[in-house]
């Protein structure tokens, strides 16, 4: 299979993965206004408990899920940081992308233009992960 259409694949299955875990947000949040619901239509404050367990259930936000933890617990508007090893795996997968698609510019010949612009962004955003991952890793 040509190369081209390989790289076309992934942006394609990010937006169907992207759609999906939306969708799989918009059902929770339903769920959740479904069970408050039925306690706003018998004119009663839901118990913590169950706002508890509402708050505390599958969330796509959770460590793990979907995404990492962005916030702290003591401090509820202060981001946390992210480890080195955050950072070095970002490292090794931009840097395969900017290998990758300097590949698919150097065989493209003079067509490989946009592929050569793409090798650039990747190397860069790779190296600033490398950046941020020696400036971490030293930290510690």
């Amino acid at each position: 299979m040509n190369f081209l259409y390989i790289a076309m694949l992934i942006p394609i299955f990010g937006l169907f993965y992207a759609a999906f875990t939306s969708f799989l947000k918009y059902r929770q949040h339903r769920s959740m206004l479904d069970v408050l619901k039925v306690y706003a239509e018998k004119g009663e404050a839901p118990p913590q408990e169950v706002l508890a367990a509402l708050t505390k259930g599958f969330s796509l936000a959770e460590p793990g899920v979907n995404a990492p933890a962005r916030w702290d617990e003591g401090a509820p508007r202060r981001p946390s940081v992210q480890g080195p090893m955050h950072y070095w795996s970002l490292v090794g997968l931009f840097s395969v992308f900017a290998a990758g698609f300097a590949y698919a510019s150097w065989s493209s010949g003079a067509a490989g233009y946009p592929f050569a612009i793409v090798a650039f962004t990747m190397g860069a955003v790779a190296v600033w992960a490398l950046i941020m991952a020696v400036a971490l890793t030293l930290k510690k």
